[in-house]
């Protein structure tokens, strides 16, 4: 479960992208990720990477908002 602010949580939700790529901090905040559709050219930047879909649907059911 990560932790995230309300601004981040309402663009996440409206994205129409496909991915979101991730770095995460050590107290499970998200410090930094993008939305996209292009997987492959921004892998490499980030940590970890999961489906948008998957993420509202963690959103929805009690992610962390601060």
């Amino acid at each position: 479960m990560y932790t995230i602010n309300v601004i981040d949580a309402t663009r996440i939700l409206n994205s129409r992208k496909d991915f979101i790529l991730l770095n995460i901090g050590n107290d499970n905040k998200i410090t930094d990720y993008r939305l996209t559709n292009d997987l492959a050219r921004f892998r490499g930047h980030y940590e970890t990477f999961r489906l948008v879909e998957v993420i509202k649907k963690e959103i929805h059911n009690g992610i962390k908002i601060f």
